[in-house]
């Protein structure tokens, strides 16, 4: 059997293969950057092929490079998780990279639920890191990930697996359904504030198109005039207040309905484009902690048990 690769020159390679600056790992790794690149021509000669392509801007991975860094990654991934279950006597901790507005709409409310049923895991839930770019589960610490995108193919090499699809519609507080300006007709949100969520455009001009064909008179109401929020947290906290109205989306809004925080003015709601996708490693999504969590998952949001696929 062929000798394995140095452990130190692996690690070498992953820490630049995802940082793609050979200072950025030479800090992490707390050697010089010098050693870095030692360990790298090591490995390259280990394996006989170029893994880094070489020019004054720096070093940047091949193609060979960069499928052997999808393997070295998952392996680490693999040896991190053996390593947690050995440390923790037989109890999992699972860490779940979410964007944020999941985790704190959807997520964390209903983790009791999850604790009742699954003592032996921990969730460590996080929502640090760019939810538009690649996920790096390296960079994230993370096991599993929950992304939003309109299909599979965003996140190539990765198990993937549909949950839901947003379905939006106008919420409001219970107090704007009363008094002389009361919302009776999507027309009369034309006397309304609209609460809009700036990081995520779609909802306000596809639900008033959609309106505009159903009931008529909200064709002259502007989809982008209104107050501004970066998140949808702090604009359903604004619609909570009755500042005005804004665009809930199942099943973040969920609770807030149920509680009777929010109210729906009107029958009649449209599904977003994009879906809420869990995302994984394809050598660590069917491991007993991601598989119980998956699970759990699927059943509060009432979806059908349902094999995980791989994206192409």
């Amino acid at each position: 059997m062929r000798r394995l690769p140095p452990l130190t020159a692996l690690r070498a390679f992953e820490a630049l293969g995802r940082l793609e600056n050979v200072k950025g790992a030479a800090d992490e790794l707390n050697v010089t950057p010098a050693a870095i690149t030692h360990q790298i021509r090591q490995l390259e000669e280990h394996l006989s092929v170029e893994l880094f392509s070489r020019s004054n801007k720096g070093m940047t991975l091949t193609k060979d490079g960069h499928d052997f860094f999808l393997v070295v990654t998952q392996a680490f991934e693999l040896l991190h998780e053996g390593a947690r279950k050995v440390e923790g006597g037989g109890s999992h901790t699972l860490n779940v990279n979410s964007l944020p507005s999941f985790a704190s709409c959807w997520l964390v409310p209903r983790l009791p639920r999850f604790y009742a049923t699954n003592p032996g895991i921990e969730l460590e839930i996080n929502t640090v890191g760019n939810p538009g770019q690649p996920v790096d589960f390296a960079h994230l610490g993370a096991d599993v990930a929950i992304r939003v995108g309109p299909t599979a193919e965003a996140w190539p090499g990765l198990a993937v697996e549909k949950l839901v699809h947003e379905q939006m519609f106008p919420v409001c507080s219970p107090q704007l359904l009363k008094g002389p300006n009361a919302l009776r007709h999507p027309r009369d949100l034309a006397r309304h504030t609209l609460l809009i969520v700036s990081r995520r455009p779609e909802g306000w001009p596809e639900w008033l198109n959609a309106a505009d064909r159903t009931f008529g008179g909200t064709c002259e109401i502007d989809a982008n005039h209104g107050l501004r929020f970066d998140t949808i947290q702090m604009a359903t906290a604004a619609a909570v207040e009755g500042l005005g109205v804004t665009i809930g989306r199942t099943p973040l809004i969920n609770d807030y309905l149920e509680s009777g925080a929010l109210v729906v003015p009107f029958d009649l709601e449209v599904r977003s484009r994009a879906a809420y996708w869990l995302v994984g490693h394809k050598g660590t999504i069917n491991s007993r902690p991601v598989q119980l969590f998956r699970a759990w998952l699927r059943l509060e949001l009432g979806l059908p048990p349902q094999h995980t696929s791989a994206a192409a």
